[in-house]
């Protein structure tokens, strides 16, 4: 997934999915913490292969991490306006009140906090850091 939709959450908490973006993630998807203190929204294929990697975990300390990670995730549909609500648990954990941005990344896409997002976009899109990035993918 790839791209940048800017977006506000309203009062009850639901927010626009993008056209283009719902057709990468499908009918159904998931929604749950993410890094960073952003959230994640994982489409089906890429839902199965983390809940597949979840089940080869060992330690005790990582089952009960991914227990509360399961506990903390949604399954989300759009509905007739192309909309999810984000519970309030997951909207206060990404601090989303108003102003969001949804970013492609890769095979998942990610909500963040508008402010946070510039923070991060400033921290990271800058000429050496991309060149840099770009030669350890060989782009």
């Amino acid at each position: 997934m790839t791209g940048t939709f800017e977006h506000s959450i309203d009062g009850k908490g639901r927010l626009f999915i993008p056209s283009r973006l719902k057709e990468e993630l499908g009918d159904c998807f998931h929604l749950s913490m993410g890094a960073d203190e952003c959230l994640t929204i994982y489409p089906q294929e890429a839902w199965d292969a983390l809940c597949q990697r979840a089940e080869e975990l060992e330690e005790e300390e990582d089952i009960e991490a991914m227990e509360v990670f399961f506990a903390q995730t949604y399954r989300c549909t759009v509905d007739s306006q192309n909309r999810i609500v984000i519970p309030p648990l997951l909207r206060d954990y990404a601090a989303l009140e108003k102003d969001v941005v949804i970013v492609g990344a890769n095979k998942v896409a990610r909500i963040w906090n508008a402010q946070r997002w510039a923070q991060k976009n400033e921290t990271y899109m800058n000429r050496d850091r991309m060149k840099a990035l770009t030669r350890k993918v060989r782009l």
